[in-house]
């Protein structure tokens, strides 16, 4: 039988930790092994992983960021596929029985990622959106359902999984993933022998504080950073881009910056938003609406800035 093994990094989440690592324990396909790599916890994550037994395996590391943790969990794999799962998520019960059936039906596939729902505290779905729109602004920002936006360039295929008719997308995805990312490690399944080929997870690209779900402009100024040297890194890559790729680097390039723009500003960061909207410009966008509206923000005094964003705070409520 296909083997799997699940790494679930984790850091001071002992009180969520019980929860994920039984959904994964409780899979239609029992995994071979659950690593949690405990990236320096102070918390009670050892004894949670105790009580749990076998095959959950607790591995203990300095505190090191996410990625870190991630790279032992995959030093230490021994099944066929890797599955990647968050300390605070949990997984529908036949999430794994469904990857795997994909993989056997379109058998040139290495990777796989699946759709997902935002639930509460209490486990309740929130409110729409969900799932890859929620998730990613790549579909908000082209205003584009998930399903049209992947079939623009990869393959339909009705694979049947887990007692249903399933929807799969697969082909390259290289071009795909200039427009704006749609992939996170919870969602993911892969060969292990992938990871042995392509290297490991970049822990440079850490971000401070978001292992406790710091979601605050600060974070979101390195995230989007973090994106910009990513979609770089994937442009030498395969150079000479074709035409295709090209284009979608470029928008890409220029919606990531103007993220960065808003994202410095949000932060009262002025000099460093004109900075972004200007690199934005000259990446090949030009001016546009929200650009000029970034620019004009820019400039103005820090009181009124804040006053803005007061503003803003006060209509979304």
């Amino acid at each position: 039988m296909t083997t799997v093994s699940v790494v679930i990094p984790t850091y001071n989440r002992a009180q969520w930790l019980r929860y994920a690592v039984c959904s994964a324990l409780q899979q239609s396909h029992r995994p071979l092994e659950i690593l949690v790599v405990d990236d320096g916890s102070t918390d009670d994550t050892k004894d949670v992983c105790a009580q749990l037994g076998m095959p959950v395996r607790h591995i203990l590391q300095a505190h090191a960021g996410a990625a870190v943790a991630r790279n032992r969990g995959l030093h230490e794999a021994t099944g066929d596929f890797v599955a990647f799962l968050d300390s605070d998520d949990l997984w529908e019960p036949r999430k794994l029985e469904v990857h795997l059936a994909v993989h056997r039906a379109v058998p040139q596939v290495g990777w796989s990622i699946s759709d997902c729902r935002f639930i509460d505290a209490e486990g309740r779905p929130l409110a729409p959106p969900q799932g890859f729109t929620r998730a990613y602004p790549v579909f908000r920002d082209l205003h584009v359902a998930p399903q049209q936006w992947f079939a623009r360039s990869m393959t339909h295929t009705a694979v049947q999984a887990a007692g249903a008719g399933r929807s799969v997308y697969s082909g390259d995805a290289f071009e795909l993933l200039f427009e704006g990312n749609f992939v996170t490690p919870q969602c993911t399944v892969l060969e292990r022998r992938l990871c042995e080929q392509v290297g490991d997870f970049d822990p440079a690209m850490w971000v401070v504080g978001l292992e406790q779900h710091n979601t605050s402009p600060r974070n979101t100024v390195q995230l989007v950073r973090n994106a910009l040297t990513s979609v770089d890194r994937a442009a030498r890559l395969r150079a000479p881009l074709t035409a295709t790729a090209q284009r979608g680097y470029q928008r890409g390039k220029l919606r990531l910056l103007l993220r960065l723009a808003y994202a410095h500003l949000s932060v009262l960061e002025r000099a460093a938003a004109r900075q972004a909207v200007i690199a934005g410009w000259r990446s090949g966008g030009g001016p546009s609406p929200r650009s000029l509206a970034i620019f004009a923000a820019s400039l103005l005094p820090q009181g009124a800035l804040r006053a803005l964003h007061r503003l803003k705070r006060m209509l979304r409520r």
